[in-house]
């Protein structure tokens, strides 16, 4: 009678263990922060990007912004030259940091973009486009086009952080112990290679002139308008 009992409930036991294992693995995955929808263009007289920071934005960290806690993203962007044989050479970079802070008594989001050439404030009181501000690169000067030589292969390259434990006073330090917000920092993502070529607009019969390494006459990307993603 004892064996007749004991392999049922064995069976059971083991089935049970695998439903919660299935339950487990049926769980919905949440995808982690990652730099999408990367651009690189030019101006007149920049390289200049374009991207989107995708998944940053949870609820916690949305009912801590709008407790009054400002809250900051930080972008890193830098601009390499191929090298074949050697490390890439880093050419130049910029660091913008993009913040939010509401104002809790005007009931307006105030939001400040800050990097090399980029200076921005905007006062808003709606969540979807503050959200969406602290989300977005746009025009982002890279480096001067002076600064590339024709023919040479170059890529940039950008990634995004979010940290809670600097540049925050009381009792917003204080509160973030309590309402813990998962930090974050995407991995880097690279755009393809970019050519620069003479504009052939501008000809001259100088040879040094024509040189991208010059400032005399525009420079033009190649295949540059392409958008990808990771």
């Amino acid at each position: 009678m004892t064996h007749q009992t004991f392999f049922p409930k064995l069976i059971i036991k083991r089935w049970l263990f695998l439903l919660c294992l299935l339950a487990l693995w049926a769980k919905p995955i949440h995808a982690e922060p990652s730099m999408t929808g990367i651009k690189v263009d030019s101006n007149e007289n920049y390289l200049i990007l374009d991207a989107f920071l995708q998944g940053a934005f949870s609820k916690k960290l949305t009912e801590l912004i709008e407790s009054g806690s400002p809250m900051t993203f930080t972008y890193e962007i830098e601009l390499l030259k191929r090298v074949s044989i050697f490390a890439d050479s880093l050419v130049s970079k910029n660091k913008v940091t993009n913040t939010v802070r509401y104002d809790t008594l005007k009931k307006v989001f105030i939001f400040t973009s800050e990097g090399k050439s980029v200076h921005r404030k905007v006062h808003t009181k709606s969540l979807e486009k503050y959200q969406n501000l602290m989300l977005t690169l746009k025009n982002i000067p890279v480096a001067p086009l002076y600064k590339l030589d024709r023919d040479e292969q170059y890529y940039v390259r950008v990634k995004a952080e979010m940290a809670t434990d600097e540049g925050l006073w009381f009792p917003f330090n204080y509160l973030l112990f309590f309402v813990p917000i998962k930090e974050f920092a995407t991995p880097w993502v690279e755009s393809p290679s970019l050519v620069l070529d003479v504009d052939p607009d501008f000809p001259s019969d100088d040879p040094k002139k024509n040189s991208l390494t010059g400032k005399t006459h525009p420079k033009v990307l190649q295949n540059v308008t392409r958008s990808f993603s990771q």
